[in-house]
């Protein structure tokens, strides 16, 4: 290439210096900003330190799911006042029971159980009491129709929660 055919390279613009400037000028703003929020002030108190959990009373119930239980059987008599009510049918009934079934077992073993089947559950010893549950209300709860009445399986239900 001849040298005649050179250019000189394009100079900068005049703005990009303090383009430059007022980025730096932000980051340390940033820098000095977060420092003084997450600072506490000098002459504060230091913030309050939480109680330590009270023990339980000598005369409390030693089962540690007594709470899990009970928050599942009144689920349970809630599907069941709905059915009662008319609220839902036969199926939907079944499908709740189902939920709060799996629910309680997923608390109580730690093992995910909202998508198990039947014969999953009956492989893993943790959940192997939930196997009969949900084989007893798997065709009410996806079947058309079924003769399964809604109350023996909720007596069914209710049982497991209180032996387990």
């Amino acid at each position: 290439m001849p040298a005649a055919e050179l250019v000189d390279p394009m100079p900068f613009s005049w703005w990009w210096p303090w383009v430059a400037g007022a980025i730096v000028v932000l980051v340390a703003a940033w820098f000095v900003g977060v420092l003084l929020w997450t600072r506490r002030p000098a002459g504060a108190p230091p913030e309050p330190t939480p109680a330590p959990a009270a023990r339980p009373a000598a005369k409390a119930s030693t089962d540690p799911w007594a709470m899990l239980r009970a928050t599942t059987l009144a689920r349970l008599d809630e599907v069941e006042r709905r059915y009662r009510a008319g609220d839902v049918d036969a199926r939907g009934a079944h499908l709740e029971l189902r939920a709060a079934v799996r629910e309680f077992a997923s608390v109580r073993t730690g093992v995910d159980t909202t998508t198990m089947t039947a014969s999953q559950a009956r492989e893993r010893r943790e959940t192997r009491p939930l196997a009969p549950l949900l084989e007893q209300s798997s065709v009410p709860a996806f079947a058309r129709s079924s003769r399964t009445r809604v109350t023996r399986s909720l007596d069914q239900a209710r049982a497991r929660v209180r032996s387990w």
